[in-house]
């Protein structure tokens, strides 16, 4: 996604001339890693365990949190945790998401038509955000219990506001594929839209949405995105509340937020869509 110079409002620039820095690669990593773990097949089980999904997304967490705090020994804490970097970071990440296609959630949901995919692929999304948020608020606790101080929630807090955008977006691009709205060009280009539709909670296909988002987030550069992670963080700080209330409350902020954005993309993404037809009931 181009930056806008702050001294040139209708100019636009490559974020870098020469790729992301060592730290921020690395922090992407391991979130891209995280995001693996998180959405492989268990993730869209039936039935899922979920206390193997509790433990999964504590552990994955804390991989994330372990990377962002490798950056903050290059960038210090207070750059890591700005919405500026966090917004660089996801840009860098979104190319490396496992990203499947529609022929392979098609061999993955066989007996599965259009809208139950959709609902299966958002459900696995909200239980794993929802996990996300429980992991993040069980951090809190411990440390609340062993601490008076909160030193490392800005840390834990970034990581939670990534992991779940991570999760998000790659929401984003497998409904954009179920409903044949994949946008044209190489990964980059589809990972750069993708974020747009991630920051506007829109989806590519609406009439009008289109050409309005790219030309909109074209000339505001990574400002709208910063500032929807800025409001991610602001809305995650239930999960760090005394005891395990930030538990409770950062897995219901966390599920509901995945469901709203998903709600709104198929909205936009409804529009028209050449549907999977269902094999259990006889479609051809």
């Amino acid at each position: 996604m181009p930056r806008q110079r702050a001294d040139e409002p209708g100019t636009t620039v490559p974020a870098t001339s020469s790729g992301p820095a060592p730290h921020v690669s690395k922090a992407a990593g391991a979130l891209s890693d995280a995001v693996t773990r998180l959405t492989g097949s268990a993730a869209g089980a039936a039935h899922p365990d979920e206390e193997r999904e509790k433990t999964g997304a504590a552990a994955a967490l804390s991989g994330v949190v372990s990377g962002l705090a490798a950056a903050a020994k290059v960038g210090g804490e207070g750059a890591v945790v700005s919405g500026s970097f966090l917004a660089d970071l996801l840009i860098t990440t979104a190319t490396r998401l496992p990203l499947r296609d529609k022929a392979t959630l098609m061999d993955q949901h066989p007996d599965l038509d259009t809208e139950q995919l959709a609902d299966s692929l958002v459900g696995a999304a909200a239980r794993v955000s929802g996990a996300i948020g429980a992991a993040a608020g069980g951090l809190a606790a411990v440390q609340w219990l062993a601490t008076p101080s909160l030193i490392a929630v800005p840390v834990e807090l970034a990581a939670e506001t990534l992991l779940v955008a991570a999760v998000e977006l790659k929401l984003v691009a497998e409904l954009h594929e179920i409903y044949d709205a994949r946008p044209p060009g190489e990964l980059g280009d589809r990972a750069t839209a993708y974020l747009n539709s991630w920051t506007a909670q829109r989806g590519l296909r609406g009439e009008g949405q289109t050409v309005g988002l790219t030309s909109r987030l074209a000339s505001a550069g990574t400002a709208a995105l910063r500032k929807r992670i800025t409001g991610r963080l602001a809305r995650n700080l239930g999960s760090f509340l005394p005891l395990l209330a930030g538990a409770v409350i950062g897995a219901r902020n966390n599920s509901s937020g995945t469901r709203k954005l998903s709600r709104r993309l198929r909205e936009d993404l409804m529009i028209a869509p050449q549907r999977i037809p269902s094999r259990r009931i006889g479609g051809a």
